[in-house]
């Protein structure tokens, strides 16, 4: 995916303006898999064929000190479909009817007949992005973290792993226990 570039759209670009001109950042916020391929346009609001929508789970930006920013979002819904799309979203500040936050289309990942990757329904995905933001109006952006962010997810695998690690150590401190009474008696 490395030779995809991000096309941002004209309504992505006009909220970011709109929300600078009131003293307000953009608050980059969802990210979306769709099945389509093709070629992104400016005009674009949304993705083609949208399979899953996430919030934002982790970024490695700091405020004003890159012309880049990484963020990441993890898919986990139990899917099976061959991703062609990959959709960047704004939170608008607004609530639609459902109490889901209303979201403006920032920018497509996209090339006509090409498989970005493959979702199954066994496999969560953990997808990471780079947005360039020498193409954005200067201090325009800042990301807003889902509930779960990854900071404090912590998976099956981890919890497993972890759990094997306190046994160990507890083992660890019983045979201590256990040599320090014989060298006493």
């Amino acid at each position: 995916m490395s030779a995809l570039t991000l096309q941002f759209t004209q309504v992505g670009l006009d909220a970011l303006l709109s929300a600078r001109s009131r003293g307000f950042k953009g608050q980059i916020s969802h990210m979306a898999f769709g099945d389509a391929s093709y070629t992104p346009s400016k005009n674009q609001t949304t993705l083609r064929a949208q399979k899953e929508l996430v919030e934002i789970a982790d970024s490695d930006y700091t405020d004003g000190e890159s012309s880049s920013l990484k963020v990441a979002a993890k898919f986990e819904a139990p899917l099976e479909y061959a991703i062609g799309e990959i959709g960047v979203f704004l939170d608008s500040g607004e609530k639609l009817a459902n109490g889901q936050p209303k979201l403006i289309l920032l920018g497509v990942y996209s090339k006509p007949n090409t498989t970005l990757g493959y979702r199954t329904p066994d496999v969560k995905v953990l997808q990471w992005l780079t947005l360039s933001l020498t193409q954005l109006p200067s201090n325009s952006v800042e990301v807003k973290l889902g509930v779960e962010n990854l900071n404090l997810i912590l998976d099956n695998e981890l919890a497993e792993l972890t759990l094997a690690q306190i046994d160990t150590m507890h083992r660890q401190i019983k045979q201590e226990w256990r040599l320090v009474a014989l060298e006493q008696a």
